[in-house]
């Protein structure tokens, strides 16, 4: 397992936002008992909207956010409201974006070090920090004994990967070709849950259809849209991660590869 988070609430303490801790994990804790008592088969539209506070205000506005906004120079600052460590990762000027690479970066080369069959699950920005470490060590001349070691399941959850302005800022970014892309990913499936905000552009098929196009190795991109039924905090959270990782169909991916 590689973990970000005290460095995410480390800047976000330094922002002036307030982690408590216990009450966090308490709440999570709640969630979890709450999902447990779920049948795979509830996980739909309408157990979801049955949830207090569901509402898809905040995806509709990303939406916005991802496109004209984008286009206005905008995209960025709206990131930045929502997800300011995910702002943070693409500073030029910051040691975030590597630091928080680095549990990753170690976790992955000891997996392929020892030759296992690799399956990588990301959340969110961790989604983010996947996509930059496989373009490392697909290119970078430091990873050139990792270069074909393939990673053979990659499971995004909640990501905002397919959003404008995050693809503008991911590794590879500005090159052409297939150097744009990773070239060790062999399946990656992508679930999205209804209204998540972070997730708002639930189609990675087509943002990415360069990777099966470039790279032969490459047999699977797929998107899967889902219903997250976590309650955190009292009211619906799509986003969140305790959700996303109980959900039938993480499960049903995990026992494929298996």
């Amino acid at each position: 397992m590689a973990y970000y988070g005290d460095l995410s609430n480390r800047y976000l303490r330094s922002r002036g936002r307030r982690y408590r801790q216990a009450a966090d994990i308490d709440d999570r804790r709640r969630a979890l008992a709450l999902l447990r008592q779920r049948q795979a088969h509830e996980f739909t539209r309408r157990e979801y909207n049955r949830l207090p506070g569901s509402s898809p205000i905040k995806e509709f506005l990303a939406d916005v956010a991802g496109g004209p906004l984008n286009w206005l120079g905008l995209g960025e600052r709206a990131v930045a409201s929502v997800a300011p460590d995910m702002r943070e990762y693409w500073n030029p000027e910051s040691q975030f974006g590597s630091d928080v690479r680095w549990p990753f970066t170690l976790a992955l080369k000891t997996a392929m070090n020892s030759g296992d069959d690799i399956l990588v699950v990301s959340h969110s920005l961790g989604t983010l920090i996947a996509w930059d470490t496989f373009w490392k060590f697909s290119y970078y001349g430091e990873y050139r004994p990792y270069r074909r070691r393939p990673v053979s399941l990659w499971v995004t959850l909640g990501s905002p990967l397919g959003n404008e302005t995050v693809k503008d800022n991911l590794k590879g970014a500005r090159a052409t070709g297939g150097r744009r892309y990773p070239a060790n990913i062999v399946r990656w499936h992508n679930i999205a849950a209804e209204d998540d905000f972070i997730s708002h552009d639930q189609s990675i098929e087509d943002d990415f259809a360069g990777l099966q196009v470039h790279h032969a190795r490459t047999k699977t991109v797929k998107d899967h849209r889902v219903y997250n039924l976590a309650v955190r905090e009292g009211k619906s959270n799509p986003h969140s991660s305790v959700g996303y990782l109980i959900h039938p169909k993480l499960s049903e991916l995990i026992a494929a590869w298996l």
